[in-house]
């Protein structure tokens, strides 16, 4: 199995006078949602379907609430999630409050299995 890929052009947003350029896009081949991957977990093992959605949602109400406490969550062989901001800067260490804070996200580290997955990904072009 392989990852369809398209080209793309794409202008340099620093230079509006070059010429595009063309890059590589994965071309999705569709979407998994919680229904179908609970299933998948399910035919793989001997769990009822029901039973792996109810941890899946449990899952993520969990890491919610790890995650609203300052805490980084590891989950293995799947990666870890934790928080990340960005703030407005300040002159002393003092003057950093709350208020800097502009946005607050998740990150998301896959783990070493998952990362080296990516190592064995074929591509193949989609034709148009």
């Amino acid at each position: 199995m392989s990852v369809n890929f398209k080209p793309i052009a794409r202008r340099d947003p620093r230079d509006s006078t070059a010429i595009p350029k063309h890059y590589a896009l994965v071309v999705s081949s569709g979407i998994t949602d919680i229904d179908q991957l609970s299933t998948l977990v399910s035919d793989g093992s001997t769990v009822t379907q029901a039973d792996v959605y109810a941890v899946i949602i449990r899952l993520v109400k969990t890491i919610q609430g790890e995650l609203s406490q300052g805490r980084t969550v590891r989950l293995g062989k799947l990666g870890s999630f934790s928080l990340g901001v960005n703030s407005e800067g300040a002159d002393t260490p003092e003057e950093v409050t709350p208020s800097l804070i502009k946005r607050t996200k998740i990150r998301y580290r896959p783990s070493i299995e998952l990362n080296n997955m990516l190592k064995t990904l074929r591509f193949t072009k989609k034709s148009e």
